[in-house]
């Protein structure tokens, strides 16, 4: 069993140190973020058109073209942070979430366990973002979406997951 080590507690995640035994007898010291796992919304306001989001992202010096997402809260069920989500970040509210699939965000750092989550059936509201988030809502259809893809213009890594079941069907 491996040892571990809280290097940082944050709102969100905590970073830990863990002790690895290798094959060649010697301990290895790894540091890993763990998460409480989060949710990435599919919201499609019908069969060939979803509703992105542009999020000014600090941690990266741009704004990205993504789907909604977010962090569960301790022991919140997926299905009730993808309607808290949806709603901070899109103002949409739906009358059915399903889940697609599982998929970890980046094994080799962390944890973070994301749920790729199908929002339908949905109604305008309005968003309530987070003191912090900087997030316009952006439709986009099946066709622009194909070339964003193609063209490079989409780079966060759960997006190009959402958008692959979209594009192919997988809903």
């Amino acid at each position: 069993m491996s040892k571990s080590n809280l290097l940082l507690q944050t709102s969100r995640f905590d970073v830990v140190e863990m002790e690895l035994p290798s094959r060649d007898g010697q301990v290895h010291r790894r540091a890993y973020i763990r998460h409480p796992g989060a949710v990435v919304l599919l919201p499609l306001l019908d069969d060939d058109t979803i509703v992105m989001i542009e999020n000014e992202r600090t941690g990266v010096g741009e704004t990205l073209l993504e789907l909604p997402a977010g962090t569960r809260d301790p022991g919140e069920p997926p299905l009730e942070t993808a309607a808290r989500e949806l709603v901070e970040e899109t103002g949409y509210h739906a009358k059915q979430l399903d889940v697609i699939c599982e998929f970890y965000s980046a094994p080799g750092l962390g944890n973070e366990l994301m749920h790729m989550i199908a929002a339908r059936d949905l109604t305008e509201g309005e968003q309530q973002l987070e003191p912090t988030e900087r997030i316009t809502t952006r439709i986009v259809s099946r066709d622009e979406v194909e070339t964003l893809v193609r063209e490079h213009q989409i780079r966060d890594s759960k997006t190009l997951v959402g958008l692959q079941a979209f594009l192919l069907g997988h809903l």
